[in-house]
């Protein structure tokens, strides 16, 4: 099994023949149209780094305290300063009291901007930290700046929200799995106002989990290895890609499907059905399993090829051949590459480009694991594709 081979950014659907699957019909389909386009609000894989609003990045701090508690910061495009997402003047930001503070969580903390509002979901967890106070799995809701901050949706202790979320700019769509006291268990696919009401429920899933949005479907991944493509709007599933060595990333970048096929890497521009073959580099039998696809858009290609216990890191466009991509950090004596988080305007990203070492009071002894911050960086999308480090 070859892993990271593909890298998809949206699915394979003109690649391979459709299968049309039978699926369970929306509950209220005159809710969902043809122009709904769905946006995976964390990495396909669950991830989650925060969510990215037109001046800033909201995102949970790495920091916390012996009872697992931590804060909302934001990090401010324009003069790359971090701060508590607080207003009140000498506010010591470690009480309920602070807009920023944040509990413990045992499934952790989701920060997402949905529209014009700043979305909280607590995911919930049953396997919780033993002799820990949690909150239940629920929903908060502010606005961009931290005010009107309210709890609009609660679950039950017995229910768990899995990541990755998927918006269409106003509702949530999440897997919500749901364990009865005889240990029966449950999921479905379901839509959530952020705003308040019950979660509506789509359909029924058996080994199946939400992985992002195409367009106007949502993408379910099967155990099966099965990449299939749900409507809302009308209940049809279609079968679009199977294969135990693919992977689907859904994100704000757009959606390419990088490829390799034959030895050559290709660019599938999903929306336009455009591929283009990078013909510049041929991959030989012997590298084919020692080489994974990083990072992808519709012009570029970052793979990382493995050998003899190293790694290098090339970039591929066009029919040129592969040059040196450099953006490579170390943590924990482990070399890490720079991951892009999201665009900010037309020509920059913000980027995780390094991890500070783990710090605060009660690290050690609390609830969560120790991890350092993330160090995000915002470089020009020309430098990041080049691998030039920015200064």
């Amino acid at each position: 099994m070859k892993k990271g081979t593909f890298l998809l950014s949206a699915l394979l659907a003109c690649l391979l023949p459709a299968l049309p699957l039978a699926g369970c019909a929306f509950s209220s389909p005159e809710a969902v149209t043809g122009g709904v386009q769905f946006t995976a609000l964390q990495q396909s894989d669950g991830w989650n780094y925060g969510g990215s609003g037109p001046d800033g990045f909201y995102f949970v701090s790495a920091d916390c305290r012996e009872d697992g508690s931590t804060n909302l910061l934001y990090l401010d495009y324009a003069t790359g300063q971090q701060v508590y997402l607080c207003s009140q003047p000498n506010c010591s930001h470690d009480t309920d009291a602070c807009t920023s503070y944040l509990p413990y969580s045992a499934g952790g903390i989701l920060s997402s901007v949905v529209g014009d509002r700043l979305v909280l979901v607590f995911p919930g967890n049953l396997q919780e930290a033993a002799g820990t106070d949690t909150v239940l799995p629920h929903i908060e809701t502010m606005g961009l700046d931290g005010s009107d901050r309210k709890t609009t949706v609660t679950f039950g202790a017995n229910q768990v929200i899995s990541r990755p979320l998927v918006t269409d700019g106003q509702y949530l769509y999440t897997r919500l799995s749901t364990t009865a006291e005889d240990g029966s268990f449950t999921a479905r696919l379901v839509r959530i106002d952020p705003d308040g009401g019950e979660p509506e429920a789509l359909c029924d899933l058996n080994q199946e989990w939400l992985k992002g949005g195409a367009g106007s479907r949502l993408i379910l991944w099967d155990a099966d290895q099965t990449y299939v493509a749900y409507d809302p709007a009308t209940g049809e599933r279609t079968t679009l890609y199977q294969a135990e060595d693919a992977l689907f990333t859904s994100n704000l970048f757009g959606s390419t499907l990088a490829y390799l096929q034959d030895g050559v890497f290709h660019l599938l521009d999903v929306p336009t059905g455009q591929d283009k073959t990078l013909s510049g580099y041929q991959v030989s039998e012997e590298e084919k399993p020692c080489i994974s696809i990083l990072d992808a858009d519709e012009d570029h290609l970052i793979f990382r090829l493995e050998n003899s216990g190293s790694s290098t890191y090339s970039m591929l466009t066009a029919d040129q051949p592969p040059q040196p991509w450099n953006l490579v950090y170390s943590a924990g004596g482990t070399d890490m590459p720079y991951a892009r988080i999201t665009p900010v305007g037309d020509d920059r990203y913000l980027v995780v480009a390094g991890q500070d070492s783990p710090q605060g009071s009660g690290l050690q002894e609390g609830p969560y694991a120790v991890t350092g911050a993330p160090q995000y960086r915002l470089m020009s999308q020309e430098d990041y594709w080049n691998g030039i480090v920015p200064k």
